[in-house]
């Protein structure tokens, strides 16, 4: 605030902000205190729904309701979801996890070099969704990213430069081929033990599979025999 930017951030479950005044639905004016130099601040404090995510505590400096509609702004929170899409695109597919390099200069360029990758699948992605108005979020990435690599070996192969417009043209076309299958309004489930049976891998067990560690086998049974007489005897 300080430099006059404006921000939309989630707010913790435990802060209890004064109610000012009540704008909507959902949507209110507050204070909060500012711990650092002991002052109040009037924030907006609105909840967020929208289908496939969690209802979350939104607090932001743009206060007025009629220009920043609460579910305008819970639109443009929600955007923050393509930045751990840019993630899993760029450590997975990408596989920007194992380094070649051995200085900070090399790692320089190194990075460069992915991150042009990474802009140049996205831009074509861009490009082939518009003709069809369709979402980048409905074509695959690892599938563009093999597209980019063919692409790339085109350009070392000399051509004539009249031809580059149409290869980016084909390249574009094969890149709107590779749909997924997005669900916007999908709701993932929350179940904390579920994640930890994924992810150690316990829900693919069989039935029939017999555990590591089995319980001890019951004693044996002391063995008798009978007499002549009808008598029982232990056997030692």
């Amino acid at each position: 605030m300080l430099r006059s930017a404006h921000f939309i951030i989630p707010a913790k479950e435990n802060v209890h902000p004064r109610v000012l005044r009540k704008l909507a639905t959902s949507d209110y004016l507050c204070e909060i205190m500012d711990y650092s130099d002991k002052t109040t601040v009037t924030v907006r404090v609105l909840f967020a729904h929208r289908n496939g995510f969690r209802r979350r505590r939104l607090v932001t400096s743009l206060l007025d309701p009629i220009d920043f509609p609460a579910s305008e702004l819970a639109r443009l929170y929600h955007l923050r979801w393509d930045i751990e899409t840019f993630y899993r695109d760029f450590k997975c597919s990408l596989r920007a996890t194992c380094w070649h390099c051995q200085t900070p200069e090399s790692f320089d360029r190194e990075l460069l070099m992915h991150m042009i990758v990474c802009c140049l699948i996205r831009i074509a992605m861009l490009e082939a969704c518009q003709p069809a108005k369709l979402s980048v979020a409905q074509l695959s990435f690892a599938r563009a990213l093999t597209e980019t690599r063919l692409f790339l070996k085109l350009l070392l192969v000399p051509t004539d430069a009249d031809l580059w417009a149409s290869i980016w043209a084909v390249h574009v076309c094969c890149c709107a081929q590779h749909r997924v299958g997005y669900k916007p309004d999908r709701r993932f489930t929350r179940d904390k033990q579920e994640y930890r049976r994924k992810s150690r891998g316990m829900q693919n067990r069989r039935k029939n599979n017999k555990r590591k560690y089995q319980e001890a086998s019951p004693l044996p049974q002391p063995e008798t025999r009978k007499g002549a007489k009808g008598q029982v005897f232990l056997l030692s």
